[in-house]
């Protein structure tokens, strides 16, 4: 890893903890000062940056931390959905007793972890699940939308999708069993009720607390 892919996912994380908030100002000195590295990989991390459309440029000032808005959040899940169903679909016939012993391992929630659950567990999960329908580039492209995903909900609905993930965390073994048991339609709705969940979850509060 490239310093400046280094000072890139460093401050990503920063970004989606929420350590700097929508609408920040973050500037290059404070990232030499607080990195204790040269201009060259801070200006060159913020481009990517910029690019990747986490941070916008605003002359004088410095970087902005881009917001997001409801219907992002809601598009992305979306695609989610036509993403990962498909591929559950093109990787059925392939499927094997190895493959789904993996999926297994990676559900695997200890017990003293179903009351707090990591984003990075799903991730693992969902990605997994597409990597069998041996597309490397839809691969790259849902590894990059789920940590778009993760970035858009550290901003507003973080505690959506944990309250979200705490009642539908079984069903990545439902999506499994269903695997094993050759049901691919079950499979896909089970998948699809994990992806979506989030979506409902999120639309219930933004109603709740008045959205329009």
């Amino acid at each position: 890893m490239t310093l400046k892919e280094e000072i890139y996912h460093k401050m990503y994380e920063d970004i989606v903890s929420g350590n700097y908030a929508p609408n920040d100002i973050i500037t290059e000195a404070s990232l030499i000062a607080k990195y204790k590295v040269s201009k060259s990989p801070i200006r060159e991390a913020l481009i990517e940056l910029c690019k990747d459309g986490v941070l916008q440029s605003l002359p004088r000032l410095g970087y902005q931390v881009v917001p997001v808005s409801l219907k992002e959040v809601l598009d992305v899940i979306d695609f989610r959905i036509d993403v990962e169903l498909a591929g559950l679909k093109r990787s059925f016939g392939n499927l094997d007793e190895g493959s789904l012993r993996e999926l297994e391992k990676i559900a695997h929630i200890p017990e003293k972890e179903l009351e707090n659950p990591k984003w990075d567990q799903n991730l693992n999960f969902h990605t997994s699940l597409y990597e069998l329908s041996d597309n490397q580039y839809g691969l790259l492209e849902l590894q990059k939308v789920m940590r778009e995903n993760e970035r858009f909900l550290s901003q507003h609905f973080q505690s959506a999708w944990t309250s979200a993930s705490m009642h539908t965390m079984g069903f990545h073994d439902e999506i499994i069993d269903a695997l094993r048991k050759g049901n691919l339609e079950k499979a896909l709705g089970f998948l699809e009720a994990d992806i979506r969940a989030i979506k409902d979850e999120i639309l219930k509060r933004y109603s709740f607390f008045g959205g329009s």
